[in-house]
Parts: structure tokens; C-alpha cells; sequence
């Protein structure tokens, strides 16, 4: 069945992208049971841990996406998502690499495509350059997109996010609002 169909048949539609070991993933779909949860991920690893999670909570609202989330969205030709979600992408820190981060103004554009009218978009990062440099990208698409850091209370905290709070980094939290006409 089509993305675009079972969307349909669901209240709200949530995409996580990169759902890591699925925490915030199975919160979600506790939170809102009413919801259709498209959760992203390519690391073997992960989605093991989210089906673990998924038959232990009895959870029937998620569907797993395995495979390069950029090929999913770019077949979308409506705006079917309520919220988007991605906690601690790949940071690349080395100079070299940012080239490779997920979030750059391109990615954010085919984003704002499939998100509702008034849809969200939540980013958290723990590294601080790479907090300026989402910044940096905002700025450059905020005819797409209004933002503000945000705080990440009523959030479960990743065991990624907690790895960094235990290295002493801040994590750094932005929450995104599609501009549409």
C-alpha cells in the first residue's frame, strides 16, 4: 500500500528520520495511538531495537522505512506529515565532511513539500557547530520555515542525548514551523 494511502486512514502523520535505537519512536506512538509513525532508519542495529520495543508494547501504529529517507520524500507529491522529527542526526565533525550532514537548506526545501499547513519539524543536535550550522541553513530558507530554540522538556531523552549529557554537551533543540499560503 501507497504512503499517500495509508495516510489516509490515520488522524496525524508523524515521520522520525533516524530513529537511532527507536526510543522517541515508541514514544510517539504511545503518545498519539491515533497517529501513523513512519520511522526512518538504515543501521540493522536500530531497527532491531525499535521491533524489540514495538512487540513489547504492542505497538501497531509504526512503519519501518529502511532506506535512504532523502529517495522517500522526493517521491511524495503531497503534504501528508504533521510533524517530522529528527533527534541527533550524523554530526560529521570533521570539517571535511559537513558536506555529508543531513540538514542543509536543499533537504530542508523538499521537507517544507510534504508537510502540512502548519506542520513541525523537530531537530536536536548535540554538538555545538553543528547547532550553528543549522542555524546557518535556516536563515538561508526562512521564507520556508519560521524556527526558535526550543527547550527539550517533555521529551524522552535518547540514549545518544544521554551519551552527550554525560560528555558535558548541551543538546541543542530547534522546533521548525512550515510557512504555507
Amino acid at each position: 500500500m501507497e504512503l499517500v494511502e495509508l495516510a489516509q486512514s490515520h488522524q496525524k502523520i508523524i515521520l522520525e528520520i533516524g530513529f537511532g535505537n527507536g526510543e522517541n519512536t515508541s514514544f510517539l506512538a504511545g503518545k498519539y495511538p491515533n497517529a501513523l509513525i513512519i520511522a526512518s532508519e538504515v543501521y540493522l542495529s536500530g531497527i532491531g531495537s525499535l521491533l524489540n520495543s514495538i512487540d513489547q508494547n504492542s505497538l501497531s501504529n509504526i512503519k519501518i522505512y529502511d532506506d535512504d529517507v532523502r529517495e522517500l520524500l522526493l517521491k511524495i507529491n503531497s503534504e501528508i506529515f504533521d510533524e517530522i522529527y529528527i533527534i541527533c542526526p550524523d554530526p560529521w565533525p570533521k570539517a571535511r565532511h559537513h558536506k555529508r550532514r543531513l540538514i542543509k537548506h536543499n533537504f530542508l526545501k523538499v521537507m517544507a513539500k510534504v508537510l502540512k499547513k502548519d506542520g513541525t519539524v523537530y531537530i536536536s543536535t548535540d554538538w555545538e557547530n553543528y547547532a550553528e550550522s543549522i542555524e546557518e541553513e535556516l536563515e538561508a530558507i526562512k521564507e520556508k520555515f519560521s524556527f526558535k530554540k526550543i527547550s527539550n522538556e517533555g521529551m524522552p531523552v535518547t540514549r545518544f542525548q544521554q551519551r552527550a549529557i554525560n560528555e558535558g554537551r548541551a543538546i541543542h533543540t530547534f522546533l521548525l514551523k512550515v510557512l504555507k499560503k
